[in-house]
Formats: C-alpha cells, sequence, structure tokens
C-alpha cells in the first residue's frame, strides 16, 4: 500500500512539480490561481446583485398589494376592519410558486385582519404615512419578502400597520437565472484564456529556448558573449549579465593558463639544475668537490621550495579572492609586531639593523591574518635580501585618514623609476638585479593588497638611497569607533 502510494503520488501533483520546476508552469499556477479567485469572487458579486435586481419588480408588486389592502381599511365602532370580498382574497393568494400572506395591525397593536404570523413592527407615534418600507424576514422557518407601511384610518388621524409578505422561490429562480446567464459562459472563457495566456508564454519564451539551444552547441572551452540580437528587453539584463560572467571567466581562465606556463618555466631551470648537479654529484669521486656539489643541490632545493612555498601563496590568494566575505577583524599592529620579531634573527645574522614603528592607537582592519603575515614575509625577505650588510630595514606603521599605512624601508641599491609598475607583474626580474629571486613577492603582495581594496606604491625614501614600499588598507569602519 505505502509503495503504491509512493509511485502514484508523484503522477498525482504532477502539476504542482511542473510549476515549481518550470518558469512557464509558475507563471500559469499564478494567473490560474487569480483567475479562480476572481471568478469565485464574480460568482459572489453576480448573485448580490441579480437578488437586488431580482427584487425590484417582485418589490413593486408587494408595494401595490399594500396600497390595495390600505384602500380596503374601514372604522367600525371604533376599530379597525377590512372588507375584503371573497374575489379580492383569492386574487392575493394566487400563485404558483409562492405563498403570500397580509397583515393588517389596528390601532391597539390587535391583528384586524390577515395572517398572525407575520411578524409585526411596533406602530410608530408619529412618523409619514403610506411610505412602503421592505425588510427580508421569516415565516414559519421560510424566508419571505415583506412589504409594510403605516396607512391613516379616515378621520381618525391615527395609522394602521399593513404588511404583504412574499416567499422568495421566483425572486430566487430569477437570481439563478441571471448568475447562471453570466457564469455559465465563464466555464469556457476561463479554460480558454487560460490556454491563451499559455500559449503566449510560450511564445514569449521562445528566445529563452533559442539560448538554450546555442549554448548547448557550444564547446566548453567557448566562452564568447551571447548575442542580444532579437532578445526582449525583459531578458537581455539576464544575458548581459551572463556575459559578464563569461567575460570573468575568461580572464580568469586565461590567468590561470599564463600562470601555470609560467609556473611551469620558472620551474623547470632550478628542476634542471638540481638534476646537472645530482649527475656530478654521482660522478664526484673527491670528497671536497662532492661536498661542493651537495651545497649546490641543497642551494638549489632551497631556491626551489621557496619558489614553490611563493606560487602557493599566489595562489592561495586568487583562491581567496571569492571569500572576502569570511575576513575576520583584527588589529593590524599585532601582525606586524609579530613578523618583525620573527625576522630579527635574520636581519642580525647579516648584520642589518631591523627597526620597528607603530602608533599608539589600534589600526583595526577586516581581513585575513594569514594573508597579510604572506605580504610582511615578502616584503622584509625583499628587503634583507637587497640591502647590504650594515644597512637598515625599517617596518613602519601609521594611521592616514580612514587608512592604515604599512611601510617597508631598506636601504639597497632602489628600483628604477621605469620599473616601478613591472616589478608588481608574475615572474619579473629586474633587469640590473644579481640576487636571487623568483619574481613572485611583489606579485603576491599586490594580489591582497586588491582583495583588501587596498592599494600598493612603491617610492624612494627621504634622505637616501633605498625602496620604500607603501601599503595602504581601509580601517575597519572607516576608522571610526
Amino acid at each position: 500500500m505505502d509503495v503504491e502510494e509512493t509511485e502514484t503520488r508523484p503522477r498525482r501533483f504532477w502539476w504542482l512539480h511542473f510549476a515549481s520546476d518550470s518558469l512557464l508552469g509558475e507563471i500559469l499556477l499564478w494567473i490560474f490561481s487569480l483567475l479562480l479567485f476572481l471568478w469565485a469572487l464574480s460568482i459572489v458579486m453576480t448573485y448580490q446583485v441579480a437578488n437586488s435586481i431580482a427584487n425590484q419588480p417582485y418589490d413593486e408588486q408587494l408595494a401595490s398589494d399594500a396600497r390595495a389592502v390600505a384602500k380596503l381599511i374601514a372604522l367600525n365602532k371604533g376599530n379597525v376592519t377590512v372588507s375584503f370580498q371573497g374575489v379580492a382574497r383569492d386574487l392575493l393568494r394566487a400563485d404558483s410558486r409562492d405563498r403570500v400572506f397580509y397583515q393588517v395591525i389596528g390601532f391597539d397593536g390587535q391583528l384586524a385582519a390577515g395572517d398572525k404570523d407575520i411578524p409585526w413592527v411596533d406602530l410608530p407615534d408619529t412618523g409619514e404615512a403610506s411610505v412602503i418600507l421592505y425588510r427580508d424576514d421569516e415565516i414559519a422557518g421560510e424566508e419571505v419578502r415583506v412589504a409594510y407601511g403605516y396607512f391613516p384610518v379616515t378621520d381618525t388621524g391615527r395609522q394602521a400597520l399593513v404588511q404583504i409578505a412574499e416567499t422568495r422561490k421566483k425572486r430566487q429562480g430569477l437570481a439563478a437565472s441571471m448568475v447562471s446567464g453570466v457564469i455559465v459562459p465563464q466555464f469556457v472563457i476561463v479554460p480558454l484564456a487560460v490556454l491563451l495566456v499559455y500559449l503566449g508564454l510560450a511564445r514569449g519564451i521562445t528566445p529563452l529556448q533559442r539560448l538554450q539551444q546555442e549554448l548547448r552547441r557550444r564547446r566548453p572551452s567557448d566562452l564568447r558573449p551571447v548575442s542580444v540580437e532579437g532578445i526582449p528587453e525583459e531578458i537581455r539584463p539576464l544575458i548581459e549579465s551572463m556575459n559578464g560572467v563569461m567575460r570573468r571567466l575568461d580572464d580568469n581562465l586565461y590567468a590561470q593558463r599564463r600562470f601555470i606556463a609560467d609556473a611551469a618555466h620558472q620551474l623547470k631551470t632550478p628542476l634542471t639544475g638540481l638534476r646537472t648537479q645530482t649527475e656530478i654529484a654521482l660522478r664526484e669521486s673527491d670528497p671536497e668537490a662532492l661536498q661542493r656539489t651537495l651545497r649546490k643541490v641543497a642551494l638549489g632545493a632551497e631556491r626551489l621550495s621557496h619558489l614553490t612555498q611563493q606560487l602557493l601563496s599566489l595562489a592561495r590568494a586568487e583562491a581567496t579572492t571569492e571569500k572576502a566575505g569570511q575576513f575576520t577583524a583584527l588589529d593590524l599592529r599585532e601582525v606586524a609586531r609579530t613578523m618583525a620579531m620573527e625576522w630579527a634573527d635574520r636581519a642580525l645574522g647579516k648584520s642589518i639593523d631591523l627597526g620597528y614603528d607603530e602608533p599608539y592607537d589600534a589600526l583595526p582592519i577586516v581581513g585575513s591574518e594569514f594573508l597579510l603575515r604572506e605580504v610582511l614575509a615578502n616584503l622584509l625577505d625583499n628587503a634583507l635580501k637587497y640591502t647590504p650588510a650594515g644597512g637598515q630595514v625599517t617596518l613602519r606603521l601609521s594611521r592616514q585618514g580612514s587608512s592604515a599605512r604599512l611601510e617597508v624601508e631598506d636601504s639597497g641599491p632602489g628600483i628604477p623609476d621605469e620599473e616601478r609598475d613591472q616589478v608588481f607583474e608574475r615572474f619579473y626580474r629586474g633587469l640590473h638585479t644579481e640576487t636571487e629571486g623568483s619574481g613572485l613577492g611583489l606579485s603576491i603582495v599586490r594580489e591582497v593588497a586588491d582583495l583588501h581594496g587596498g592599494r600598493v606604491a612603491i617610492a624612494t625614501p627621504t634622505g637616501h638611497p633605498g625602496t620604500l614600499v607603501i601599503l595602504d588598507l581601509p580601517l575597519a569602519n572607516g576608522g571610526q569607533g
């Protein structure tokens, strides 16, 4: 039983799946639901209007009967009487579908003539006479329409109540005929309207179907923009946004291909050197020559390890670009202070004075502590690498408006003005430098700066030659608070 229910449920509610999985189905479901609501509302409103219209001719007949009965009222020994002829009474009662009741109430509230079952109302002390009023009521559990009025009795100055009541069968029949005359055609109109809407929507989404076919025919590597010619205005922004995504994807793929090609080229040279030195060591019989060759192998392995580490850092920075929303709040002073302490021993080993300067107030930023440590590691590594023994390297922090400024200043040979833009490119090496390096350090710095919404620049220190790298990062909340 459970298996059968499980198998039949998808077929039973196929239209819900169609509506949830299809834009056309969802639009049709909404339109059909609104049409059903409006249809039900129109039935209720049509019935109310039909009842009102059906009441008018029959109310006029009841009023005429009430005035006719009022003309038969007479005064006999101070009591209200009604002089009914037999034929007049029979005419009042004659109706093939509805029952008609009449009632006359005298001065003292006593029944003067007619049916006592009609609920009666109190006679007014004063009021306009001979005005016919209407109300809906019940007699013996059956709905009736009542026409009543207060009519003056001759030469008394007093009024008698006359009520004529009629069951509602003719009225309900007329109202039902009017409602059916309006509603029955809608059984054809509503499905036809839904069909026409479906055909119109199906025609309207034809451009999307053409787009789907075009994309399916493309090769995976084909990231050309999709033409918006012939595309409706409502869909064009979607296509333009998709084209933007494809352009960015194409740029990223191009950058990855270039990076892989450059990385392969850069790794090939040290690997070739390691292989050559290893082959020489295998053929070497002199212990001292073997030691020299092995030191070269170790040095080559160290350079290769450094290059690999920088490639990983650059790849990690690029991979973090889409995760900038996961950054955490941190104080830039704490990151810089820790890195200065870690690099102090290396500076002492090269007889370089490593200085550190920070402001008293915190420098709150939102970012990745790991990537910022990579930035500082690359800047300090470059500074110590190019600064000769006895030189100076300074790591300096300051607040510049709504930005936190990080400066690494050295007393090395400096970077020529014409190369200061090129040094941020991957694997670029200065034309006149003889120091070993991969050419990735400043590329990593720029990548991380862009990721954090900052900017990096190169200047010349004041008063001495060298290099001054300036990194500005936005303070958290614009530096407020």
